[in-house]
């Protein structure tokens, strides 16, 4: 059986002083360091997890500025391509009418000197026909 002595009341002090120290020396400061460690390493986490928020927010301004970059470049090219198309159109406008002008103004030109042309040859046929028939009476009464 087992014997109570005072042998077992001294190992059971003895036990109880032991961990009563062990406790306040040992223990609770190693407890105390390793709830600060799990405090750090959760906060750690918790910035780690707010950066890549931050980041995912960042990198998605950033994707969203540079499409609207490029939709913004596309929108004055193609008004800048609209606008040269617009002056192409404008300066061929202009051209064509030039020419018409032009083209009006040499046939103009052109229906005057014809009519100077039929003034001038009128009134060297009436000489010419004249001749004409000289010499073919002349020729007819020889």
């Amino acid at each position: 059986m087992i014997e109570l002595n005072w042998t077992f009341l001294v190992q059971m002090v003895n036990f109880l002083v032991l961990m009563f120290v062990l406790n306040k020396i040992l223990y609770k400061p190693i407890l105390k360091i390793l709830d600060e460690r799990d405090d750090k390493i959760i906060g750690g986490q918790q910035r780690i997890k707010k950066l890549e928020e931050e980041n995912q927010q960042m990198l998605q301004e950033y994707t969203d500025k540079i499409y609207t970059g490029r939709v913004e470049a596309l929108e004055a090219k193609n008004s800048a391509r609209k606008a040269a198309e617009a002056q192409a159109n404008e300066i061929i406008v202009e051209a064509r009418k030039k020419a018409e002008e032009m083209i009006a103004q040499v046939r103009l030109e052109m229906a005057q000197e014809v009519e100077k042309a039929k003034k001038d040859i009128e009134t060297e046929l009436g000489s010419m026909a004249t001749s004409i028939a000289g010499r073919v009476l002349g020729r007819e009464a020889l």
